[in-house]
């Protein structure tokens, strides 16, 4: 007999907790992300920030990774990106600016990959950005390392 009143009343005590959670909103609470702590490496790797936070510097990196496996002297059939802007062959006569480029590299083409779901805005805008005002370097005496100290 005693187990059924301890079943009663458990079971009246639920209604109570639910009610109690709800108020309290245990339940409403939306998982909160890190906070991003940019003294770490590995964070500045995945967001392309080692050269830069921003501008034509981040845009070098960028290329680096995403643009210069194709885009370099070495391939033969793809077009170079030096001289992008003065050259509108390249985007099949399409007058060269900073939206036809961002479009080209958001949705790709023929044997070129799309970027529209790997690079941000930001991304796109520094990319653009070193393509416009820096942009190629020569393999053989590529871009220096900012964080490396000569002595």
């Amino acid at each position: 007999m005693s187990s059924i009143k301890a079943t009663a009343i458990l079971v009246g005590a639920i209604p109570l907790l639910v009610a109690t959670a709800i108020s309290t909103n245990v339940f409403a609470q939306e998982p909160k992300a890190p906070a991003k702590d940019y003294n770490q490496r590995a964070l500045e790797i995945y967001e392309f920030r080692k050269a830069a936070a921003s501008g034509a510097e981040r845009g070098q990196e960028i290329f680096y990774y995403k643009c210069w496996f194709c885009h370099n002297e070495f391939v033969q059939g793809i077009p170079q990106l030096k001289g992008l802007y003065q050259n509108s062959k390249l985007l099949s006569g399409e007058s060269v600016n900073d939206d036809t480029v961002k479009e080209k590299i958001r949705n790709g083409g023929a044997g070129m990959a799309a970027y529209k779901y790997t690079l941000s805005d930001a991304d796109l805008n520094d990319l653009v950005s070193y393509l416009r005002e820096k942009c190629c370097w020569n393999s053989d005496t590529p871009p220096l390392n900012p964080r490396y100290r000569m002595r």
